[in-house]
């Protein structure tokens, strides 16, 4: 019995070990194909990866092929619904006012045109000729002779000056003028002729009508605003886009026809031309009804004239001077630039109408306002006088002012020039609070424990405030060492000025301008120069030279 239960512990264990050297050649096995499947995965990684790379490069190159297709879509259905429009046109107005004849004739009504866009109206340019003026009616004057009684003359002056007076406070009521066929109506204190139409012999007034069923269209314009306002004039899509007064002409200068977007209340002032080709903003003036006039922006589409958004309404004051889409990413961004005393800078979300970030610009005129073409949150306004450089981040707009190669933009203070080479640095205190500081100081820099020779040159001109030295010790207050205040003598020359700084364990050296209480106070230094040992008549090593 013993015999047999160890033949069957035998079994037993030989089964074990068999069981146990094919789970190892399982595990082996499974190993083996995890680290196939592992290499295939890398190799579908790096394919996936170039595949991808290769994607992207062909959306970019569709994108502009995108931009290409919309601009010749939209010239397509411009020129399809000039066609529908010259076919549903069965009259042609003529080219200049036809005044009334002996003869009457009959005339065809002329039936409204239909089109499938509104607001587009496509006909062939009018011009009208000024009808001549009749002669002026001469009023027999009464000579005076000898004979004439002085009471008469008197009450013939008298009655001369009541129809004045009655003429005169009459003059402004609608006229009708039979002879020359036009009704002279004023408009704000300004007079207008209104030519009738040629079948139209006679019209009163004081009779009252209903009100005709045609409504009047706009034709052609003729004009262009140019006298106040930059980039006011764009080529897009085969049509030569610009404004006057309040529309906006599209004009295609080879058939010779017009276009027009009529969305505004008052005039446009700016124009621009979304990164789509397809997509206009224009902005406007403030117009005379407070309510439904308010300056503001208006994005529409080129192709329909319809208005997609409008932007602003309540921000703005006085007009909109100048606008600007963003580039890098494709127009998201819209900044607007108003004509209120700090010509305030706005930007908004050109989808969403949401105004992200504004600020104070400058006092003097803006002329052009521009993102930066591969920067989306860096925008460039320019300006009589100034160069802005501005950056948005976080909702917030920092600015950064450049400096022109001549006098400071302020009159009667600063220099007009450099005192060496073509750069100086100077304190512009204008749109500034008086006693704000501007500090030039060498904490940053690793000075040696030695005494030093600083020399520059300086300029004070107008009602400037104060500029002072300070030198001192790292780990310490600063102590002040030179200081000039108010205008100096000959203010149109450069002063040069050397101090002696004494040693210091960790020296600093600071320079100061505070501002005065005028804006006429820029404190200009150029040629400045950092020099040890510290006698200043001695051999001179430059450490810091600005010129």
């Amino acid at each position: 019995m013993y015999l047999a239960v160890e033949h069957q512990i035998d079994d037993v264990f030989h089964t074990a070990s068999a069981l146990k050297v094919k789970m190892d050649e399982s595990t082996d096995f499974s190993s083996s194909i995890a680290n196939g499947v592992d290499g295939l995965l890398r190799q579908d990684q790096v394919e996936v990866c170039e595949r991808v790379t290769y994607l992207e490069k062909k959306v970019r190159v569709q994108e502009d092929e995108i931009v290409c297709l919309k601009s010749a879509v939209a010239d397509i259905l411009r020129r399809l619904n000039q066609v529908e429009a010259e076919k549903a046109q069965n009259s042609i107005l003529p080219t200049k006012p036809v005044f009334k004849s002996s003869t009457p004739h009959k005339t065809t009504p002329r039936t409204p045109r239909r089109t499938p866009l509104d607001n587009v109206y496509v006909t062939p340019p009018t011009r009208h000729s000024t009808p001549p003026s009749s002669a002026k009616s001469r009023t027999p004057i009464k000579k005076w002779g000898s004979m004439t009684n002085s009471t008469e003359l008197n009450g013939s002056h008298n009655v001369r000056k009541m129809a004045q007076r009655k003429n005169k406070k009459y003059s402004k009521d609608p006229q009708w003028n039979s002879e020359e066929g036009n009704l002279r109506i004023y408009l704000r204190g300004r007079p207008v002729s209104l030519y009738a139409p040629s079948d139209l012999s006679d019209y009163s007034v004081d009779k009252e009508v209903t009100t005709p069923d045609q409504k009047l269209q706009l034709e052609y314009v003729f004009g262009y605003r140019g006298r106040d306002c930059r980039s006011n004039l764009y080529y897009l899509n085969g049509e030569v886009i610009y404004f006057c007064a309040g529309v906006v002409v599209l004009h295609n200068p080879e058939e010779q026809t017009q276009r027009h977007y009529l969305g505004h209340t008052d005039d446009v002032k700016c124009l621009a031309i979304h990164p789509d080709k397809v997509r206009v903003a224009t902005g406007q003036v403030a117009g005379h009804d407070r309510k439904d006039s308010k300056p503001h922006v208006r994005i529409w589409h080129s192709t329909s004239l319809n208005t997609l958004h409008v932007i602003g309404i309540g921000d703005f004051d006085r007009s909109v001077c100048c606008l600007s889409f963003s580039k890098q990413d494709g127009g998201a961004k819209l900044c607007v630039v108003d004509e209120s005393n700090e010509h305030e800078l706005f930007v908004y979300d050109v989808e969403k109408g949401r105004k992200l970030a504004n600020t104070k610009g400058s006092q003097d005129p803006v002329l052009a306002v521009e993102f930066h073409p591969s920067e989306p949150n860096s925008i460039i306004d320019v300006g009589k006088g100034h160069i802005q450089f501005w950056t948005l981040e976080s909702g917030k707009l920092t600015k950064k002012s450049g400096v022109f190669d001549g006098g400071t933009p302020s009159s009667n203070t600063g220099p007009t020039k450099a005192a060496e080479g073509s750069y100086y640095m100077y304190t512009k205190v204008s749109n500034i609070a008086s006693g704000s500081r501007a500090v030039l100081t060498t904490e940053s820099a690793s000075l040696t424990a030695s005494s030093f020779c600083l020399s520059f040159q300086y300029h004070m001109k107008g009602l400037p405030g104060t500029l002072k030295v300070f030198a001192g010790d790292k780990t310490s207050s600063l102590t002040s060492i030179w200081e000039k205040s108010g205008v100096q003598p000959n203010p149109d020359q450069w002063k040069n000025v050397t101090i002696e700084i004494p040693q210091f364990n960790n020296p600093v050296i600071s320079i100061e301008g505070t501002r005065g209480n005028s804006f006429r106070g820029d404190i200009a230094i150029d040629d400045l120069i950092l020099k040890t040992p510290s006698r200043c008549c001695r051999k001179w090593y430059v450490i810091i030279s600005t010129s």
